[in-house]
């Protein structure tokens, strides 16, 4: 292995075991796992699917995209010299690192109110998480895991930040269905900046649509979703992207 394909694994290693500092991760922390990962990548294969938690965390994560990419970088250098050449039909395709952007689009809809809203696409939710997890509900030893579907900050308004976070869960209550919860932080920049609530929150995603109304900063829970409202009728396949708006409201 060469010194260079050798510091950029190490500097990558590093920033999964900070990541992995948080309670619950299952991020590779063993170069070998780190070797599968990339070998996978540049053999063409689909990491969202076998690393759906690793994948997920270089959508998140700028440094560790930048690391992974400099990992990626050394061992395309030296293809020429100790690694096996690939065959030909092999490509390396990492639009998955750049496709994830999920902007905000911001209107104005008169003098004080204005409507802030973000869209996932079918392939980014996709990528997010493995349907597969979810028919396992019943085995005590799994834990229901969370997935961060949108996390975003927009200025809202003249002196207005919003950080929004939508994630969601496996349900307590109701086998086949989603726990969906937004977390809302606002941030005044100036003095004379009010807090804009009441906000009422919309969450539209294949046949569910449903809303809630925000009077302060926090985390407020949506209305479960069934999966039969996301998902093919197999339960395996994700059948639409979702859109998320806040709004102002006088109600």
């Amino acid at each position: 292995m060469s010194e260079d394909r050798n510091y950029a694994l190490r500097k990558l290693a590093e920033h999964l075991a900070s990541l992995n500092a948080g309670v619950g991760s299952a991020l590779p922390r063993e170069g070998e796992m780190l070797d599968q990962i990339v070998s996978g990548i540049l053999n063409g294969e689909d990491i969202a699917r076998r690393f759906p938690e690793f994948h997920q965390k270089l959508l998140e994560s700028a440094a560790l995209r930048e690391a992974f990419l400099d990992v990626l970088a050394s061992i395309e250098a030296e293809r020429s010299g100790e690694m096996t050449p690939l065959p030909s039909k092999a490509r390396t395709d990492l639009s998955f690192l750049t496709g994830h952007a999920s902007p905000s689009v911001l209107e104005v809809l008169d003098l004080h109110r204005w409507r802030a809203s973000w869209q996932k696409s079918l392939d980014q939710l996709q990528a997010i998480f493995s349907p597969r997890k979810l028919v396992y509900r019943a085995d005590p030893l799994i834990q229901d895991p969370w997935f961060t579907l949108l996390r975003e900050e927009v200025t809202a308004a003249e002196g207005t930040n919003l950080d929004v976070e939508l994630s969601c869960t496996l349900a307590d209550q109701e086998e086949n269905t989603l726990a969906a919860f937004l977390n809302l932080a606002v941030m005044l920049e100036t003095p004379s900046a009010q807090a804009p609530f009441p906000l009422r929150a919309s969450l539209q995603w294949g046949e569910y649509l449903e809303s809630v109304l925000l009077t302060e900063e926090g985390r407020v829970k949506f209305p479960d979703i069934p999966l039969t409202s996301i998902f093919d009728p197999t339960l395996n396949q994700l059948r639409d992207g979702l859109n998320l708006s806040i709004e102002t409201t006088s109600a």
